[in-house]
């Protein structure tokens, strides 16, 4: 178990840059989930990934197909670095990340993704994985008791995929990205969760990390601008993408889709939204149904 160390987060290409980010930690007791732990260790590795101590202004080394940028951590251990990758093809491509403070090296990943590929944008919480994000209890009983083995993803998963299909003229999208409001505290649970569950692999774009129970309990709340930002800057990245928008009738997904549909009609291919049948709100989907096909954009409800 390694307390002190840097954590690189999947990165993000176009034809020209790459773009890495991550954190450095001073205390990062975050063990490897397994498929036995009960939920006194869920219990423990949860309080684990919230009582992190960042390391700030302290210099990582960023390298990428030979090309190295030196960067420095700002005051919450957070590093975001803006390099070339020398003509490489589209695909999953290796960084190596090194802490000269500690003479340790870390890896990492990026994507490359093709200039004219259709891109999916998608929230995770009770978009793909079973979160109860408007039901307080449940949802805190969840982060807390359960790991990414024993969390379910949504019923029907498959049904969400061939609709992605469906609004891709008839081909998988192969390009993720996934918009969401849990913090980089819960980074090591989503790929975890994302791999054992066989959902597409993809690039995360998470909220600011936190630290303390105060903030465990209230993670995943809406935090001003974060998804229309994400959203915003993926779609100025690839300029020659179009993009399907995924989400859930719980929050502010349609209210957000909305909004990035008005700024940026011509590149949004359609609008996926899972109605959660605990929440009575048809009237309002319907409301922002009229609103989408005004525009002229395909909206599906699924469930």
């Amino acid at each position: 178990m390694t307390k002190t160390k840097i954590v690189g987060y999947r990165g993000i290409a176009n034809d020209e840059k790459v773009i890495i980010s991550g954190h450095a930690f001073e205390k990062n007791k975050v063990k490897l989930v397994e498929e036995g732990h009960g939920r006194r260790k869920n219990f423990r590795q949860t309080i684990r990934r919230f009582r992190v101590r960042p390391v700030k202004l302290t210099v990582v080394d960023v390298t990428v197909n030979g090309t190295t940028n030196r960067v420095r951590t700002n005051n919450k251990g957070f590093f975001t670095c803006e390099l070339t990758h020398n003509g490489l093809e589209p695909g999953w491509h290796s960084y190596e990340l090194y802490w000269k403070r500690n003479d340790q090296r870390f890896q990492g990943e990026f994507y490359l993704s093709g200039s004219h590929e259709t891109g999916v944008i998608s929230d995770i919480d009770d978009t793909l994985l079973v979160s109860h994000s408007t039901r307080f209890l449940r949802k805190v009983s969840l982060q807390l008791f359960k790991n990414a083995h024993s969390r379910k993803t949504i019923p029907m998963l498959d049904h969400w995929l061939e609709y992605l299909k469906d609004m891709n003229d008839s081909s998988h999208p192969r390009d993720f990205f996934y918009v969401s409001n849990s913090e980089w505290n819960l980074y090591d649970f989503l790929i975890d969760f994302f791999s054992i569950k066989n959902l597409p692999k993809g690039v995360f774009f998470l909220q600011n990390l936190k630290r303390g129970f105060k903030d465990l309990v209230s993670s995943g709340k809406t935090h001003g601008s974060h998804k229309m930002d994400s959203i915003a800057f993926l779609l100025r990245f690839y300029p020659d993408k179009k993009f399907i928008l995924v989400g859930d009738s719980g929050q502010k997904d349609m209210e957000i889709y909305h909004e990035v549909v008005s700024q940026f009609t011509d590149r949004i291919k359609g609008v996926m939204i899972r109605k959660l049948h605990y929440i009575k709100n048809d009237k309002l989907i319907l409301g922002y149904k009229d609103k989408f096909t005004e525009f002229k954009v395909p909206f599906i409800t699924f469930q």
